[in-house]
C-alpha cells in the first residue's frame, strides 16, 4: 500500500493539489519545459507543436545564452519558456533570458548591422530625425516602406546610430529596435516582440527598472501571457506609474521588416487549422504598436516594412491613417546620385586593393554600372561584391557584366522593376564554370531545404554545417563550399565568410525569391522538390548503417546524426509534394521497409542533444504511423500501392512497440540523457493516451513492459507515469485514468520495487486503488 496518498475530489481525476504539485518538482526540466504546450493540448492534437518548439540553443547563429523555445501565446506560436522562476532573478536578467536577443540592433547575430553608406539616404535619414525631433508632431507613428532593395534596414540603422550620437540632454534616444527577420527563428514570430522591447526600454530608461522588477515579481508568468496583456504589465502600466510622466524625454522605437514576420516558412509541427497566416500575425504586430500609442506614452515608432498590400490597407484605415506619417523611400531622395557615389568609392577601392593604375579614375563601365542599377543599391552592392574576386581581373567582371546584359529591359513574362536585377543574378550564375554547376545546384538545394526545416547542425557555420551535407551525401570533403565559393556576390562565402550560419547565406532575400521563381532564374531554377526527395532519400540510405549491434555507440559519422534528426521533419516537409508522385513514394517507402526501424528509433533517442532537441523528439510524428505515412499519399485505389503504405505502416508500428519495450526493459545501461528520458517519457506517454483506447490495449506489449521495467528501464518507467498524470491535468476524461490504475494493480501484484521507492510516482494519489470502470471505457470509445 502507499504510505501518503493524496485525496481527489469525488469522481475527480485532474485536481491538482499542493502536495502532488509537490510531487512534480522533481520532473525533469525537459518535462517542465513541456507543461505550456500542453495546456492548450487536447485529444486531436498530437502534432499540434511548431519546430521551434524546442528550447534552441544556436551558439553559431543566434547567439543568446538563454534563448527559449515557442509556446502558444495568445493566437501566436512563438518562443518564450513556460516555466517561470523570477524569485531570484534580476528583472533585467529574467527578461533577457526570454528576450529575442538577435532582434536587436547591437546584437552579435546582426553584427554588423547594415547601414546607409556614407553620405547616402541623407534626405530620408534627416527626414525621420526630423520627425522625431519635432515636439509637436501630432503622428506619432513613421511607416517608411519601399520595395526589396531600397535599403530600408540600412536606414533603420543609420538613424539608430545617427540618434545616439546627438546630443540631446538625455541618455539613449532610441529607447527599443527589433529587427524581423525570416530566416531566425527568434526573429519571424511576434512572441518576443514585447518582451525584447521592455527588456531594452527597461534599460534605456533607468527609472523604469524598478517597476517593471516589481511588476515581474508579482506575476511572473506574464512572460507566457497574451501579447497584448504582456504590452500592459510590461509597458502601459510601468510608464504610467510616474505622475510626471509628461516630463519624460520622448523615445524612438524601431520596428523594421514586419513583412518577414512570418510566424516561420519551415517545416511546421502544428497542424494547419492552427498555423497563424502571416498577414494575420502582421496585422497583429502593426495593432499592438498602435495600442502602445494610443497609451500616448513618450514614446514614438518608426516602422519599416516592404508596401504589402494588407499592411498598406490597415495603415490607411481608421484610425491609424490619423496617427500614421507614411514615407515612400522610392519617392525621397535622389537615388540614381546615392548610387553613383557609393559605385565611386567603391570601383576606386577595388582599383587601390588590386594596384590598378588610375585608382581614382572614372571606370569605362562606371556610369553604365549606375545606369542599370535604375537607383536599386542592391543590385550595385551585388556587381562589386561580384567584381571583388581577389581571383580574377575587376576590369573585366565588370566589363562582361555590362556587355552581357541586355540592351533594354528583359522582354520577359512577369516583368518587374527588379528585371536589371534579375537579369545579373541570371549572369552570375552563367559566370560559374559550367563543370560544376550540375554541383552547385544540388548544393544550393540543399542549403534552401536547410532553411526550411531548420536542419539542427552541431556547428553552424556555414562551412562546418556544408561539410556534414557532404559527408551526409558523400561528396569528397569540402564540395559543398567550393561549388557555392563562386557565388560571393550573393552568398556571404569565401575568406572571412567560414563562420557565417547556414541559415544567412543569402546576401539578400531577393536571390532566394529568385532560385524559387522559375519565371526569373530560367535554367538555374531550383527545383526544391527534386533536391527534397533526393536528400529525403540520402538519408533513408545512410540510416541503413544503423542496426541493433550498434545501438546505444557514439555516432562519429555527423551525416548519419543528421539523418536520424531530420527524416521525419523532412518526410513532412514533402507530403504535399514530392511524395505525391507514385513513383517516389514506393521507392521511398521500400528504403523505410528496409531499415531497422527499431535500432533507428533507439539510437536517435540515445544520441539526442540537448542544445537542439531540448523539448520534443525528431520521431514525435512517427508516433501515429498510419497519419504519419498515409496520410502523406495520393491514394488512387492502386492495389499496388495501398500494399505497400500499410507494410510500412506495419513496419513502423511494431518498430515503435518494439523500440519503446526495449528501452523499458533494457538490463544493460542505454545512453540516455536525463532530456532524452523526459523527452522519450512524453512522447511514450502521448502514444499510451491512444493505446488506451483499444480494446485490447492491457494486452499491449508496451503496456506490459511498463509494468515490469529492466533494471535500466525504471527511471524512464516513473517519467512514463509522471507524463502520464500531467495528462490527467488537461485531459480530464476518465477512462485515462483507468490506464494507471492497471498499471499501479499490475505492479502491485509483481511486487514491483518502485511502489517502495521514495520518489513512487503513485505515492500521493490516494484514488488508484478504485476499481477500474469499463462503462468508462465504453463511453471513451
Amino acid at each position: 500500500m502507499l504510505r501518503t496518498k493524496r485525496q481527489l475530489s469525488q469522481g475527480s481525476v485532474d485536481a491538482v493539489g499542493p502536495s502532488l504539485q509537490r510531487r512534480r518538482s522533481s520532473f525533469t526540466q525537459a518535462s517542465i519545459g513541456r507543461q505550456g504546450e500542453r495546456e492548450d493540448r487536447n485529444d486531436d492534437t498530437d502534432d499540434r507543436r511548431t519546430q521551434g518548439y524546442s528550447s534552441v540553443h544556436l551558439p553559431a547563429v543566434y547567439n543568446q545564452q538563454f534563448s527559449h523555445a515557442p509556446i502558444i501565446n495568445g493566437n501566436i506560436y512563438g518562443g518564450v519558456q513556460n516555466n517561470i522562476q523570477s524569485s531570484t532573478l534580476d528583472s533585467l536578467q529574467f527578461l533577457y533570458q526570454h528576450a529575442a536577443m538577435g532582434a536587436v540592433h547591437e546584437s552579435e547575430e546582426r553584427y554588423p548591422p547594415p547601414l546607409c553608406y556614407p553620405g547616402t539616404r541623407d534626405v530620408v535619414v534627416r527626414r525621420v530625425i526630423g520627425w522625431y525631433l519635432d515636439k509637436d508632431g501630432r503622428k506619432k507613428i513613421m511607416w517608411v516602406h519601399a520595395p526589396l532593395g531600397y535599403g530600408k534596414t540600412a536606414v533603420a540603422g543609420t538613424v539608430k546610430e545617427k540618434l545616439d550620437a546627438v546630443q540631446l540632454g538625455f541618455d539613449s534616444p532610441v529607447g527599443a529596435t527589433f529587427f524581423f527577420w525570416r530566416s531566425s527563428p527568434e526573429r519571424n514570430s511576434p512572441a518576443r516582440f514585447i518582451i525584447t522591447l521592455a527588456y531594452q526600454l527597461a534599460r534605456s530608461i533607468p527609472e523604469l527598472r524598478p517597476i517593471i522588477d516589481a511588476a515581474i515579481k508579482s506575476q511572473p508568468d506574464v512572460v507566457k501571457m497574451a501579447l497584448e496583456i504582456q504590452l500592459l504589465k510590461l509597458i502601459v502600466e510601468p510608464f504610467k506609474s510616474f505622475e510626471n510622466l509628461a516630463t519624460m524625454p520622448n523615445r524612438l522605437v524601431i520596428v523594421d521588416g514586419i513583412d518577414e514576420c512570418i510566424n516561420s516558412d519551415r517545416e511546421s509541427l502544428v497542424k494547419k487549422k492552427y498555423a497563424e497566416d502571416q498577414e494575420v500575425v502582421q496585422i497583429r504586430v502593426l495593432d499592438l504598436i498602435h495600442r502602445l500609442q494610443s497609451h500616448h506614452l513618450p514614446l514614438s515608432f518608426l516602422i519599416l516594412s516592404r508596401p504589402e498590400a494588407w499592411i498598406k490597407r490597415h495603415l490607411e484605415s481608421r484610425p491609424l491613417r490619423d496617427v500614421v506619417e507614411p514615407v515612400d523611400l522610392y519617392k525621397v531622395g535622389d537615388h540614381m546620385s546615392d548610387v553613383k557615389r557609393f559605385v565611386r568609392a567603391e570601383l576606386s577601392r577595388i582599383a587601390e586593393s588590386f594596384g590598378l593604375e588610375g585608382a581614382d579614375e572614372e571606370w569605362p563601365e562606371e556610369e553604365a554600372l549606375v545606369r542599370k542599377s535604375e537607383g536599386h543599391m542592391v543590385y550595385a552592392a551585388t556587381v562589386i561584391r561580384h567584381i571583388d574576386d581577389e581571383y580574377s581581373d575587376p576590369r573585366q567582371l565588370l566589363k562582361d557584366i555590362i556587355e552581357n546584359a541586355p540592351a533594354h529591359r528583359p522582354d520577359i513574362p512577369h516583368s518587374t522593376p527588379f528585371s536589371y536585377l534579375y537579369e545579373l543574378y541570371r549572369q552570375i550564375m552563367r559566370s560559374c564554370p559550367e563543370r560544376n554547376r550540375s554541383l552547385m545546384m544540388e548544393v544550393l538545394g540543399e542549403v534552401m531545404i536547410t532553411n526550411s526545416i531548420h536542419l539542427h547542425f552541431e556547428n553552424y557555420a556555414h562551412n562546418a554545417a556544408l561539410g556534414v551535407l557532404d559527408r551526409l551525401s558523400r561528396r569528397p570533403p569540402h564540395c559543398g563550399v567550393k561549388a557555392l565559393r563562386p557565388l560571393h556576390a550573393v552568398l556571404w562565402v569565401g575568406r572571412g565568410y567560414e563562420d557565417s550560419p547556414i541559415f544567412e547565406l543569402f546576401i539578400h532575400s531577393s536571390f532566394r525569391e529568385f532560385l524559387e521563381s522559375s519565371h526569373l532564374s530560367f535554367e538555374f531554377a531550383a527545383d526544391t522538390s527534386k533536391a527534397k526527395a533526393r536528400l529525403l532519400s540520402t538519408m533513408l540510405d545512410r540510416m541503413t548503417s544503423i542496426t541493433t549491434d550498434t545501438i546505444g555507440s557514439k555516432l562519429e559519422d555527423n551525416g548519419v546524426l543528421l539523418a536520424l534528426e531530420s527524416w521525419c521533419s523532412l518526410w513532412g516537409l514533402g507530403k504535399k509534394t514530392l511524395l505525391k508522385s507514385k513513383t517516389t513514394y514506393s521507392d521511398l517507402m521500400n528504403k523505410v521497409i528496409a531499415l531497422d526501424l527499431t535500432a533507428c528509433i533507439i539510437q536517435t533517442y540515445c544520441s539526442l542533444r540537448p542544445e537542439a532537441f531540448s523539448d520534443y523528439s525528431p520521431v514525435e510524428k512517427l508516433f501515429d504511423p498510419s497519419k504519419f505515412f498515409i496520410e502523406s499519399m495520393e491514394s488512387d485505389g492502386c492495389a499496388d500501392t495501398l500494399s505497400i503504405a500499410h507494410k510500412v505502416t506495419s513496419h513502423a508500428q511494431s518498430s515503435l512497440d518494439s523500440a519503446i519495450t526495449f528501452m523499458l526493459q533494457a538490463t544493460t545501461p542505454l545512453a540516455l540523457s536525463k532530456d532524452a528520458v523526459g523527452i522519450l517519457a512524453w512522447d511514450c506517454a502521448r502514444y499510451l493516451h491512444d493505446v488506451a483506447t483499444e480494446p485490447d490495449w492491457r494486452e499491449h506489449k508496451v503496456v506490459r513492459a511498463l509494468v515490469i521495467p529492466g533494471p535500466n528501464g525504471i527511471d524512464l518507467c516513473k517519467e512514463i507515469i509522471y507524463q502520464l498524470y500531467e495528462m490527467l491535468d488537461h485531459w480530464t476524461r476518465p477512462a485515462k485514468y483507468n490506464l494507471l490504475k492497471h498499471i499501479y494493480k499490475a505492479m502491485v501484484r509483481e511486487k514491483n520495487p518502485i511502489l517502495d521507492s521514495e520518489d513512487n510516482p503513485f505515492l500521493e494519489d490516494d484514488d488508484i486503488d478504485e476499481p477500474e470502470s469499463e462503462s468508462d471505457y465504453e463511453s471513451d470509445s
